[in-house]
């Protein structure tokens, strides 16, 4: 089991704490446990704690009226979720689902907001965080009505390798190619035809089941931005 306040710790909104500060959140929070595929909450639950992930990911996903799912989020460690319930009274706007095994640390809303008021510079972190959240939306939103899926593609292979990458890096993907696919607003099936387009291309060979390299960047970047 982790250690409730090294959790907090991990989380950056809460790095201004002082030691006192980081005790008191402590005692607010409660540890959980969750297998892969359990539901942590459920969409349209009201929001009612702050979500911090401690170890394991965890997925925010849609699901439209005929059974399509669309993962919005994925939260790894240090990760949140459940900050909007900070301001004004909300809802989760989907399912939350552990990705594999996942230990979380639940802060109550109560807590949370006692701290926004001891604590001035959390209260500036969470709004900080609040605005790149939004931008990552907006990127998102951008990325689905602008490009195909294979521009999405190179697009995601390229923001995972990062902006110091050369040629030849390898990436582990993050999760397998089904939850990329969704994660990207595509099936499997079209995900797996553009990523084999670009090995036809030259521009990628895959290594393993999860691993890629990447082999010419340049023309990877033409092709998200065409």
């Amino acid at each position: 089991m982790p250690n409730i306040p090294a959790c907090a710790a991990g989380v950056p909104i809460f790095q201004a704490l002082s030691a006192a500060g980081m005790e008191e959140l402590g005692r607010a929070m409660h540890h959980r446990a969750f297998e892969r595929g359990e539901l942590v909450v459920s969409a349209g639950d009201p929001v009612t704690h702050l979500i911090v992930v401690a170890s394991g990911r965890l997925k925010l996903v849609h699901t439209t009226s005929r059974g399509r799912e669309q993962v919005v989020r994925q939260l790894g460690p240090g990760e949140f979720l459940g900050e909007m319930a900070l301001f004004t009274e909300a809802h989760h706007e989907g399912d939350l689902i552990a990705m594999e095994e996942t230990h979380a640390c639940m802060i109550a809303r109560e807590g949370v907001q006692a701290i926004l008021r001891n604590h001035p510079a959390v209260a500036v972190a969470v709004v900080e965080a609040l605005a790149w959240r939004l931008a990552e939306a907006e990127r998102l939103i951008g990325d689905l009505g602008l490009r195909d899926v294979g521009q999405r593609l190179a697009a995601e292979l390229l923001r995972l390798a990062g902006p110091e990458a050369e040629d030849m890096v390898e990436l582990q993907l993050p999760v397998p190619w089904a939850e990329l696919a969704v994660q990207l607003g595509t099936t499997p099936e079209s995900l797996s035809r553009r990523l084999k387009a670009l090995v036809q291309q030259g521009l990628v060979e895959q290594v393993g089941s999860r691993t890629v390299r990447l082999l010419d960047l340049d023309r990877l970047r033409r092709v998200a931005d065409a």
